[in-house]
C-alpha cells in the first residue's frame, strides 16, 4: 500500500502475460485463412504439375509401345508372306512339314522376343511415369512434418 492508504496498480502473474503476448502475436483470422489458402493453392498447382509431367511420360510409353506392336505385326507379315513363297516351292509332304514347323519355330521365338520388349517398355514408362508423382508425394510429406527442412 501507498502512504495514503490506496493500493497501487497490481502485477498481473506470468502466465496471463504470457496469454496476453500470444494473442497479440496471433495472426489475424484473415490473414491465417489467405496463408491457408496460398499454401493449398500452392499444393494443387505443385499436384498438376507432376500429374501433367506423368501424363506426357505416359503418352511417350504409349507411343513406344505401339510402335513396337506395329513393328511386331509387320515382322509377322514379313515372315507369313516368305512362308507362302516357300510353301508354293514345296514338292513333298515332308518339305511342307519342315516349312511349317520353321514358321512355327520362328512364330514362337517372336512372341516371346515381342512380350519381352513390350514387358521391358511397360515397366521403364511406368517407373518412369511415377517418379514425378512420387516427387511430388515426398516434397508434401517433408512440408507437412519438417516444415523447417
Amino acid at each position: 500500500m501507498d502512504s495514503k492508504g490506496k493500493r497501487g496498480p497490481r502485477a498481473l502473474p506470468p502466465a496471463a502475460v504470457a496469454a496476453a503476448e500470444n494473442i497479440s502475436a496471433a495472426p489475424e483470422p484473415a490473414a491465417a485463412a489467405a496463408a491457408r489458402e496460398a499454401v493449398v493453392a500452392d499444393f494443387a498447382r505443385e499436384a498438376y504439375e507432376a500429374l501433367a509431367q506423368s501424363q506426357q511420360v505416359m503418352a511417350r510409353g504409349f507411343e513406344a509401345l505401339g510402335l513396337e506392336i506395329a513393328r511386331a505385326a509387320r515382322s509377322g507379315i514379313d515372315r507369313a508372306a516368305k512362308t507362302a513363297s516357300e510353301m508354293l516351292a514345296v514338292k513333298t509332304l515332308s518339305d511342307a512339314i519342315e516349312v511349317s514347323a520353321g514358321l512355327a519355330r520362328d512364330s514362337f521365338d517372336t512372341l516371346v522376343e515381342g512380350s519381352t520388349r513390350l514387358s521391358d517398355l511397360g515397366i521403364k514408362f511406368a517407373r518412369e511415369a511415377g517418379q514425378p508423382l512420387l516427387a511430388q508425394w515426398q516434397r508434401d510429406w517433408v512440408k507437412a512434418f519438417c516444415p523447417g527442412l
